[in-house]
């Protein structure tokens, strides 16, 4: 029932890489409060929607990294530590109820929600310290340089009016990622470094459960379409686009060494942080996709989610460049063009493409991307066959 905390690295593999049960129910709660903050962009695809969006997203990203970062280094799951994480999820449960009003009547649930799950984390370190007295020097530095003075520091942005405390707490979340590049940190992660599979294993997890949400979120219309011929014209190649985003992002980082050309296992902040766009880019394109499926049974256009829904398309292979195992150009260079083409069609793309054929020009580029990908792993398995 009682089991202390033991480093991850002293498992054999593929227990080592392999998130658990309880990992993955955690990360199921997470997207159910990322399907909150898809419903505030389904209401406001402005510029100040966007804002709102981001600002919200990232302290709540910032809630998986954090547990997903001890899960990392540790592997537990004793009686103590589930006890923690229903905590936890009490309170990031209540953030998600919060979400809507997070700028206003709810503001102060929301931060008091987020204080909770700061003391949490610090009980989760404080509790390890015990067990991994190698790892002191860096455990006590996730208390002292993140989770207590981040607690604090929420705690105190209730001093401010309600719509200003989102930019405090953007602040404080880019305080917490400078910290993270401290010469001390980066030190210390070089001698103790993460469990790279297991990142990579967690991250892929988030993201397959994400796009899981996004594919719900895409088909949920209100009124509920009717099956004719313009629904299915759109649907159809809507669906492909989300099944090849799929293909695209696991083959890229279905390796071991996955995003070892960007980052070393001492400090991954810069692969786990280019997550953070790459699973927004996915929840806006859900949101833009689902408006756009409306708009062709309703034939009522909004400019605006072509502009979120080519946009999110751009970033994702943006990212998507920046996060694959493999970046030689050969690899990179079509994901790049892909980001370049849908760039490009964030401005004009309402008035180049008829409104139901804007999903058939986006799964044809997607579709392109996956047979230049498909070559590309059947060339660099050929070489390494048959090195010259």
């Amino acid at each position: 029932m009682f089991q202390p905390p033991r480093s991850r690295h002293h498992l054999p593999e593929p227990q080592a890489a392999n998130p658990t049960w309880l990992e993955l129910f955690y990360d199921l709660v997470f997207v159910a409060v990322f399907i909150q903050i898809g419903d505030l962009l389904s209401r406001d695809v402005s510029g100040a929607g966007m804002l709102t969006v981001l600002l919200l997203f990232a302290p709540i990203w910032w809630i998986w990294v954090n547990i997903a970062w001890y899960m990392n280094r540790f592997d537990v799951d004793d009686v103590t530590h589930r006890l923690l994480l229903l905590v936890q999820i009490f309170f990031i449960s209540w953030i998600g109820l919060s979400v809507p009003e997070a700028f206003g009547d709810q503001s102060t649930q929301f931060v008091i929600c987020y204080i909770g799950f700061r003391l949490t984390m610090i009980a989760m370190y404080a509790r390890t310290l015990r067990h991994a007295p190698e790892q002191r020097a860096l455990l006590v530095r996730h208390i002292t340089h993140f989770h207590a003075p981040g607690a604090l520091l929420w705690c105190l942005s209730l001093l401010l009016a309600p719509e200003h405390r989102p930019y405090a707490w953007a602040l404080i979340f880019a305080g917490e990622v400078g910290c993270a590049f401290l010469p001390r940190f980066v030190a210390l992660m070089r001698v103790h470094p993460v469990h790279m599979h297991h990142l990579v294993e967690r991250f892929g997890t988030l993201i397959i459960l994400v796009l899981g949400e996004t594919f719900i979120k895409s088909i949920t219309a209100d009124p509920a379409p009717t099956f004719s011929l313009e629904a299915v014209l759109f649907s159809a190649p809507a669906i492909a686009t989300f099944f090849g985003l799929w293909w695209l992002y696991f083959t890229a980082i279905d390796s071991e060494r996955a995003a070892a050309r960007m980052v070393r296992p001492e400090n991954p902040l810069p692969w786990i942080l280019a997550h953070l766009p790459l699973a927004l880019a996915l929840i806006t394109l859900a949101v833009a996709t689902s408006r756009l499926f409306e708009s062709v049974t309703t034939g009522q256009a909004d400019a605006g989610y072509t502009a979120v829904y080519f946009g999110s398309l751009a970033l994702f292979f943006l990212l998507l460049s920046m996060v694959a195992g493999d970046r030689s150009r050969r690899a990179n260079l079509p994901r790049l063009i892909g980001a370049a083409l849908f760039a490009l069609l964030i401005f004009g793309g309402d008035r180049l493409v008829p409104h139901v054929a804007l999903a058939w020009v986006a799964v044809l580029i997607v579709a392109a991307l996956v047979s230049l990908d498909w070559i590309n792993r059947r060339r660099k398995l050929a070489d390494e066959a048959h090195p010259s």
